[in-house]
């Protein structure tokens, strides 16, 4: 089995700031993602963490990277229980939520018909990375109150089942 090498992003600020990694000219997010995977076989992507991905984003993603380029996909905040501003959502989702006055969501508080309507929308971000054979796993890191108990665990199913057919990797951040 072969070890792929790479990084937690090709746009983090550190690589980009540290002015050592990308040569003068190599600033753009179509440059620096070829330029990075010319590099490396492989990255994590962390931005579908702090916001759903879009299949569009994904596809230049797939076009810009060779055949054999793996991309782990960081799975949105709000399904692995951490709090998660409306904001960051679709607008038609933000629209279709109940009125709150609280600053963040949470999983657990939203209606089922907007679960079912952000996993699908993931699945099918991920999808043109799927086609072109450069997805590799789709990495859970969850909450560190996410305790090891029977709610915590029928989450983590959950998780599980509704990437079916997907490569799934969990990261626990609580002792327990």
């Amino acid at each position: 089995m072969p070890v792929l090498v790479g990084t937690a992003s090709w746009s983090s600020k550190t690589l980009v700031d540290s002015g050592r990694f990308y040569p003068p000219g190599v600033s753009s997010a179509e440059a620096r993602l070829r330029y990075y995977a010319s590099r490396f076989a492989l990255v994590e992507v962390d931005s579908s963490y702090y916001a759903m991905p879009s299949a569009a984003t994904a596809q230049l993603w797939a076009e810009r990277t060779s055949n054999d380029f793996v991309m782990n996909v960081k799975a949105f905040r709000l399904f692995t229980g951490h709090p998660t501003s409306p904001t960051v959502l679709h607008k038609d989702i933000r629209a279709a939520l109940p009125a709150s006055t609280r600053a963040n969501l949470y999983y657990r508080d939203l209606p089922a018909e907007i679960v079912d309507e952000l996993w699908r929308r993931f699945i099918e971000a991920l999808a043109p990375l799927r086609a072109s054979g450069r997805l590799g796993l789709v990495h859970f890191q969850f909450a560190p109150w996410l305790l090891c108990d029977a709610a915590a665990h029928a989450h983590v199913r959950q998780c599980v089942a509704r990437m079916a057919g997907h490569t799934v990797s969990v990261e626990f951040r609580q002792r327990s």
